[in-house]
């Protein structure tokens, strides 16, 4: 079957499609078709409610951060799911901290439990200072060791729940879920309630609010559809290696010598902070051939041989994501009609923009058969009214 695989191989297709010769007027065309797509529904799209990093967890508030890539919730339900995850730390032997040097997927809460390299067996964390690079992580136990590595931190297992209550969150709105707050007390208790019980959630402010109320350390499965990376937008820079040698330097190209050379393919750029050789006054040089799985040949201005620290592939875009990879034809024709708008070619816009309505009716008609979107596209549940009477206050 025949597909777009990059962003690049996108741009070749217009090119050859329209007769257009200019990357920079098609890159342009792209964007703006993104700009229509981005409220797509697609499978590939939505996320892993039993996934570790979108259990959220709630704070003293009773309230989750509202994830970054949230583009649009489907379901949360409650089941007293167990996570972990995990960290880089520090720590100095005989103290009772750490600090992170790199971000959890999820974030830490009190109680739970510590175990990694240096780490007192039977550690659980007393306090959070945070979850972000830097923060200090006050420990129950002292460290038996030096603490320099990846640190395991996992919820109690008292946290798992087989018997129930279970609850499914079902999204009203931020007015409803704070007037309908006020009566959260006639909510029945979690004593002689059915297995499954239906409750609500809402935005408010940058955060997630549910009905019943939520204690702090509950974790609620967050199912939605994610925000998906537009193409060309720039990456993070990612490390080759922390060390490397250069060797073999004509002062154009030479050889890096690197532990592993399979992140790295031909035209990637490449840093490093200079040793007693470097990459030149740009400190950028190009990767014409990997030889090997240690060697990397490359190209620049300057280059001297000696070892370098911190090599990372830099200038990188996105080239691809769910969906290019599953609805290349939303791509297609809406580029093709920004194309087209912006040479003012009226009857050919028209043409792509109607095939492009018809994919993308195509996609609402199965979401809104609930083949993909699971039954129904209503924002409150089917099995509750949005206006409640069973409480008559007198």
């Amino acid at each position: 079957m025949f597909q777009i695989p990059t962003a690049d191989d996108l741009i070749d297709f217009i090119k050859d499609f329209t007769g257009s010769t200019n990357d920079d007027e098609i890159k342009n065309c792209i964007f703006m078709a993104e700009l229509s797509m981005r409220n797509i529904e697609l499978p590939a799209l939505r996320s892993d409610p039993y996934a570790d990093e979108n259990i959220g967890v709630a704070d003293a508030n009773g309230h989750i951060p509202i994830p970054g890539d949230m583009n649009k919730p489907i379901l949360f339900f409650k089941q007293g799911s167990q996570y972990t995850t995990t960290a880089t730390c520090t720590g100095t032997i005989s103290t009772n901290t750490i600090t992170l040097q790199s971000a959890p997927a999820q974030s830490l809460q009190p109680g739970m439990t510590v175990t990694g390299t240096g780490i007192a067996s039977g550690c659980v964390v007393n306090a959070v200072g945070g979850s972000i690079i830097g923060s200090v992580i006050t420990l129950s136990l002292n460290n038996t060791g030096t603490v320099n590595g990846l640190i395991t931190f996992s919820t109690v297992a008292n946290n798992s729940s087989q018997t129930g209550p279970w609850i499914v969150y079902d999204r009203i709105g931020d007015r409803d879920i704070i007037t309908q707050g006020m009566i959260a007390q006639l909510y029945l208790q979690p004593v002689n309630v059915p297995a499954v019980i239906r409750g609500k959630f809402s935005e408010v402010y940058d955060s997630y609010q549910f009905l019943p109320y939520v204690a702090e350390g509950d974790l609620i499965n967050l199912y939605y559809y994610r925000a998906w990376p537009l193409l060309f937008a720039p990456l993070d820079d990612t490390l080759v290696d922390a060390s490397a040698t250069v060797s073999a330097s004509t002062g154009t190209t030479a050889t890096l010598t690197v532990n592993d050379s399979s992140s790295v393919a031909v035209g990637d750029i490449l840093t490093a902070t200079a040793g007693v050789g470097d990459f030149g006054p740009t400190n950028k040089v190009t990767v014409t051939l990997v030889p090997t799985s240690t060697t990397i040949t490359i190209a620049g201005t300057g280059i001297t041989n000696g070892s370098v620290t911190d090599v990372y592939i830099t200038d990188q875009t996105v080239q691809s994501n769910a969906v290019l990879q599953t609805w290349a034809e939303g791509y297609v024709y809406s580029v093709l009609r920004e194309y087209y708008i912006k040479r003012h070619n009226a009857e050919d816009a028209a043409v792509y923009a109607s095939k492009y309505d018809n994919a993308w009716n195509i996609v609402n008609d199965q979401n809104n058969l609930g083949k993909w979107s699971g039954g129904h596209t209503r924002l409150t549940s089917v099995w509750q009214p949005r206006q409640y009477r069973q409480y008559n206050i007198k």
